[in-house]
C-alpha cells in the first residue's frame, strides 16, 4: 500500500511538472490571438485584427476566437466565431469541426473584392465541418442596405450540405428558406436539393441542383413557384421599399457559377415570370402624370391585372441589378406596357400607355434616383389625338395619336440589357 501512496504521489508530481512546462512553453492568449491575425492576414491579402483568443480542453475542446476586423475602409467584423475541434483526427492531420458557431458578424459585400490577394499557407489541413449555426449576421449590399440573417446547418464529409435553413430573425409572418438534400449518393457529381421557402405572407416550394465541374468549379440552377406572395410585405422583409402591393403568383428559374457558396451567392441571377390580380401601384398616380405632362405624379394607381417578367443579376463589383421586361398593366380601359433598369438605387425605364376612350400610346420616360424620379411624357400623342378626335371622333383619336406619336419622335430610350446569364 505504501509503494502504492508513493507511486501515487510521484504520478501526480510529474503530471504538475508537465502541466507547468506545457504551460510555460505555450504562448498567451496575446501571442494567439496575435499569430491568428498574421495568418488570416497572409491568407485574406489584407490587414486583420483579433481582439481576443480563448481556448480549453475541457469540458470538451473549443476555441474562440473575438472580435475580429478586416483593415479596410468599410470593415469586416465578426463578433464571435467558436470551433470545436474533434481531437482524434486532428492528430492524423485532418481537422474535423463538430461545430462552427458564429455570434454576431457585419459583412459589407463592397469589401469581399478585397479578399483573396494573399497566400494560403501549405501547411493547412484539411477542413471537414459537422455542424454550422450563425445568429445576427447583418448583410451589407453594394446600396448599402443592411439585412441580418440567422441560419444552421448539417454538413457531411467533404463539407457536402445535408439540409440548412436560413430565417429572417423576428419576422410576422415568417420568411425563412428549408433546404434537404435528396441525392442518396454523397459523391454524385451533381446533388439534388428540395427547397421550401416562407415570405410575405405566402410560399414557394421547388428544387435545386448543384453540379461539381472536373475544375471544381460550382454551377447551381433550379427553380421555384411562389404562391400567394404579398410583394410590398416580401421587400420590406429585406428592408426594400416595394413599388407595388398586391399578392402574386409565379415562376422562378435561377443559376449561378463559382468555386464557393459565397461566389455562388455573389453571381446569383433569377428570371421570374409574375401575375398580380390586382395589384396597386404605389408613390405614381398615372392619370396625373399624363394630365400634368409628368410635372406631378404623387399618389396611387389600382390596376386589375398586372403581370411581366422580373430579372435580377448579382455581381460581385456592382451589387444586385434588376431588369423588367413585357410589363403588361390593365386598369379598366386602361392598358400600359414598358420595361424598367434598377441598379445601385437608380431607375430607368420607359413605357406606352393605351388610353382607350382618349388617347393611344402616349410614350413615357422615368428615370433618376429612387425618391427623385423625372417624369416625361410626350405632348405629341395628346396632339394628334386631339386632331384625330375633331375630323373622326372616336377612332380618329386613335389614329391621329399614332401619327403624332410618330411625328413627335418621343418614344424614349431603350432599357439597356442585363448581363448575359453565364452558359453551362
Amino acid at each position: 500500500m505504501r509503494v502504492l501512496k508513493i507511486a501515487l504521489v510521484g504520478l501526480v508530481a510529474v503530471v504538475v511538472a508537465a502541466a507547468a512546462v506545457l504551460w510555460w512553453w505555450l504562448p498567451s492568449d496575446a501571442a494567439l490571438a496575435q499569430r491568428v491575425a498574421d495568418q488570416a492576414s497572409r491568407a485574406l491579402g489584407v490587414p486583420v485584427q483579433v481582439g481576443r483568443f480563448d481556448w480549453r480542453l475541457l469540458p470538451r475542446p473549443e476555441v474562440s476566437v473575438h472580435d475580429v476586423a478586416t483593415g479596410q475602409e468599410q470593415p469586416i467584423v465578426l463578433r464571435r466565431l467558436v470551433l470545436q475541434p474533434q481531437l482524434l483526427p486532428l492528430l492524423r492531420g485532418h481537422l474535423v469541426l463538430q461545430r462552427v458557431v458564429l455570434d454576431g458578424a457585419h459583412v459589407i459585400q463592397h469589401s469581399l473584392r478585397g479578399l483573396g490577394g494573399g497566400t494560403q499557407p501549405s501547411t493547412a489541413p484539411a477542413i471537414d465541418v459537422r455542424r454550422l449555426d450563425f445568429h445576427d449576421v447583418t448583410w451589407v449590399s453594394h446600396s448599402g442596405v443592411a439585412v441580418a440573417y440567422a441560419g444552421e446547418a448539417d454538413i457531411e464529409s467533404g463539407l457536402r450540405l445535408r439540409e440548412a435553413r436560413l430565417w429572417r430573425p423576428a419576422q410576422e409572418p415568417p420568411a425563412d428558406l428549408h433546404i434537404v438534400r435528396e441525392t442518396t449518393d454523397a459523391d454524385a457529381a451533381t446533388q439534388r436539393f428540395s427547397l421550401q421557402a416562407r415570405v410575405g405572407g405566402g410560399s414557394a416550394q421547388g428544387q435545386a441542383r448543384v453540379l461539381v465541374r472536373p475544375d471544381g468549379r460550382l454551377r447551381l440552377e433550379g427553380e421555384l413557384a411562389p404562391r400567394g406572395i404579398e410583394v410590398q410585405a416580401a421587400l420590406a422583409t429585406f428592408n426594400r421599399r416595394s413599388p407595388v402591393a398586391g399578392r402574386a403568383d409565379g415562376q422562378t428559374r435561377f443559376a449561378a457559377e463559382g468555386r464557393n457558396p459565397l461566389a455562388l451567392a455573389q453571381t446569383l441571377r433569377t428570371e421570374t415570370r409574375f401575375t398580380m390580380q390586382p395589384a396597386t401601384v404605389l408613390r405614381f398616380d398615372l392619370d396625373r402624370a399624363i394630365d400634368t405632362l409628368g410635372r406631378e405624379h404623387a399618389g396611387q394607381t389600382r390596376l386589375d391585372r398586372l403581370s411581366g417578367s422580373v430579372e435580377t443579376q448579382n455581381t460581385p463589383t456592382q451589387g444586385m441589378a434588376i431588369r423588367f421586361s413585357d410589363i403588361q398593366a390593365q386598369a379598366g380601359r386602361l392598358h400600359a406596357s414598358g420595361s424598367a433598369l434598377l441598379q445601385r438605387r437608380r431607375l430607368q425605364a420607359s413605357a406606352a400607355v393605351d388610353l382607350v376612350d382618349g388617347v393611344v400610346g402616349v410614350p413615357m420616360r422615368i428615370e433618376g434616383p429612387l425618391g427623385q424620379l423625372k417624369v416625361t411624357v410626350s405632348k405629341a400623342p395628346l396632339v394628334g389625338a386631339a386632331a384625330g378626335t375633331a375630323v373622326l371622333p372616336g377612332i380618329g383619336t386613335a389614329i391621329g395619336a399614332a401619327i403624332g406619336r410618330l411625328l413627335g419622335g418621343d418614344e424614349g430610350e431603350a432599357v439597356p440589357e442585363l448581363p448575359a446569364t453565364p452558359k453551362r
